[in-house]
């Protein structure tokens, strides 16, 4: 960005210019100032405080929907490195099979097959199912025997008071009992269905290392040594860049493409596993450049009578990012309004059908986003007193540099168009102005 300009370089910001102006101009203090209505644009009876409020408001919005649209384009660039096409994710073409998320810098065109040939699974004993109402007989002792220790269950049948505990009562007890210091691995629960319970114990870990067994008097929940399901481990095959080969794991979370992609394993079958880009993602960037195209449009339209160079800078976005057929191929076209439209589904369409030659017309060297962020550029670039040299009370000439002549009779002709002239001429001469000056104060 060119020094001077909105937001660029070493050169004044909008605030510290508008403030500048005021004060040489006497803008806050003196209401007879001829500058003040040119200022205001308004009745003569508006306050200098008005004037100097609408005008910075102004520029405060030009900045900042300036600023959102370069971000906005951003995302698209191929320049930019944060673009949305680099933004690669890990993706499974049948998430029923697998799923898949990335852990660590995909490479792009990364293709696995996988095959699932056994998920792993955690072990299950179910005890014989009881009527829940009904009194339980016998106590229980047993012990459960896991891969990280041994757990001791002693839950007697008759309650403190010598009635006799139903065997819903029981089983809560010891579920309750063995949830609470499960040295085994294990986790107790109480199924219910029909009247009926059961107790259930189930491995907290998947894998053939973390079966165990039950022995002892079981009592009450007889038949609780016996296993419904086994613990076993995953089985799978992985092909990529034309090699094969088997694995097992003791957990369904494995790691593919040497630990880029984690794969999550969800029941036998086929799916491929690869790296590409979100086409939501791209859908959001898309998005977010035309709605940020379109509110700085809005913004120009609404105050294009403030200066020369607002007036240019609006006459540049009305012709668009790209040609009517160009904004058409990805989905974009104009409505009533004359704001840009995005149809997503039209965009995916194109992705789809020529995703290089899509990619290409949003974010390629004459893409769409590049065409947005150079307008957006050019007019951060240009002087403030150019892009309101109407409310300055200014003439403007042409070009970016905010030169602009109007005698005694706008703010923009006086001593601040030759300090600003002098000091953009470089670093140096501002510094001796300033040594200059502290030099006179020191003599007088």
């Amino acid at each position: 960005m060119s020094i001077g300009g909105i937001s660029g370089g070493y050169g004044y910001g909008y605030t510290s210019t508008i403030n500048n102006l005021l004060s040489l101009s006497s803008l806050k203090t003196t209401s007879s100032y001829s500058a003040i209505q040119a200022a205001n644009k308004v009745s003569s009876t508006n306050s200098n405080t008005s004037a100097y409020s609408s005008v910075t408001s102004f520029l405060k919005d030009y900045q900042s929907e300036l600023t959102a649209l370069e971000a906005a384009a951003s995302k698209l660039q191929w320049s930019s490195s944060s673009n949305v096409f680099s933004d690669l994710e890990a993706g499974s073409t049948d998430e029923e099979v697998a799923t898949a998320s990335k852990t660590w810098r995909l490479q792009a065109g990364t293709d696995i097959n996988l095959e699932v040939h056994a998920t792993a699974q955690a072990q299950k004993n179910v005890s014989t199912a009881q009527t829940a109402v009904d009194q339980a007989e016998e106590d229980m002792e047993f012990e459960i025997a896991g891969p990280k220790g041994t757990q001791k269950v002693s839950i007697s049948s008759t309650n403190a008071n010598g009635t006799k505990k139903t065997y819903n009562q029981m089983y809560q007890e010891a579920a309750k009992a063995i949830n609470a210091d499960s040295k085994a691995g294990v986790r107790a629960s109480v199924e219910k269905k029909d009247g009926k319970v059961s107790l259930v114990l189930t491995g907290k870990e998947t894998g053939e290392a973390n079966s165990f067994t039950v022995t002892g008097k079981t009592g009450a929940a007889a038949g609780l040594e016996n296993v419904v399901n086994n613990a076993q481990d995953a089985l799978y095959t992985v092909t990529q860049d034309g090699q094969t080969q088997t694995f097992s794991s003791s957990t369904n979370k494995v790691s593919v493409d040497y630990g880029r992609i984690e794969v999550e394993l969800k029941k036998e079958g086929s799916t491929n596993i690869y790296a590409g880009v979100d086409a939501d993602k791209i859908a959001g960037a898309v998005q977010d450049l035309v709605d940020s195209y379109n509110a700085v449009t809005n913004l120009l339209e609404k105050n294009a009578g403030r200066g020369a160079g607002t007036a240019a800078h609006l006459s540049s976005f009305q012709r668009g990012m790209a040609h009517e057929k160009t904004l058409k191929a990805v989905g974009i076209s104009t409505n009533k309004a004359g704001d840009l439209v995005l149809d997503k589904e039209k965009l995916m369409e194109a992705l789809q059908k020529d995703y290089d030659g899509t990619m290409d017309i949003l974010g390629g060297q004459f893409g769409l986003a590049e065409n947005a962020a150079q307008k957006a550029d050019r007019a951060l670039s240009d002087s403030v007193q150019r892009i309101v040299s109407n409310d300055l009370g200014g003439k403007s000439t042409s070009g970016s540099t905010g030169n602009t002549s109007g005698g005694n009779s706008g703010v923009s002709g006086n001593q601040y168009t030759n300090f600003a002239n002098f000091a953009a001429s470089g670093a140096y001469n501002l510094m001796n102005y300033y040594a200059v000056g502290m030099l006179l104060n020191t003599m007088a």
